[in-house]
């Protein structure tokens, strides 16, 4: 099955990207294209987290329909997203719903992390976006960096 898997997060598909905040404000140094890109040099940076809003969100809109069968990401080691809840939407749904087939849960690591679908049927995970929602960050203001997130699967 492995070898079937396409790299379906390329913005040279049509792929975009948004996030709850950038550094800074400066999406063109710090924003969530920078962590599709796959220079290892650029990267998504949040903002720092106010305490009545803690929550950060990373969003990937595909623009087609996809299947998702796993997501690598890799996060600077200090500033590693937590508590993290993966949604999808697909072309018929307005609402975010919660992706039960998906669970990620980072380690504080520079490492690659690969998170895999338990999803049986391809056919049942067929959406258009996928919204990650961060609870906290191991960093004390509540930043995030991702160098890079892919993510993987069929089209």
């Amino acid at each position: 099955m492995a070898a079937d898997l396409v790299r379906l997060s390329c913005t040279s598909k049509g792929t975009t990207a948004r996030a709850s905040s950038s550094w800074k404000h400066d999406t063109r140094r710090f924003g969530p294209l920078n962590a599709l890109n796959n220079n290892s040099e650029d990267a998504w940076k949040s903002a720092q987290s106010e305490e009545s809003d803690p929550l950060a969100y990373f969003e990937i809109d595909f623009h087609r329909p996809v299947q998702v069968n796993e997501l690598r990401i890799q996060f600077q080691g200090g500033f590693v997203g937590m508590d993290c809840i993966v949604y999808q939407k697909s072309d018929e749904a307005a609402d975010w719903e919660e992706c039960e087939d998906l669970f990620i849960d980072p380690i504080d690591s520079n490492e690659v992390q690969t998170f895999e679908s338990d999803a049986d049927d391809a056919m049942s995970g067929k959406c258009s976006s996928l919204r990650i929602e961060f609870g906290r960050s191991t960093d004390f203001y509540g930043r995030i960096v991702i160098y890079s997130l892919e993510v993987w699967g069929t089209e």
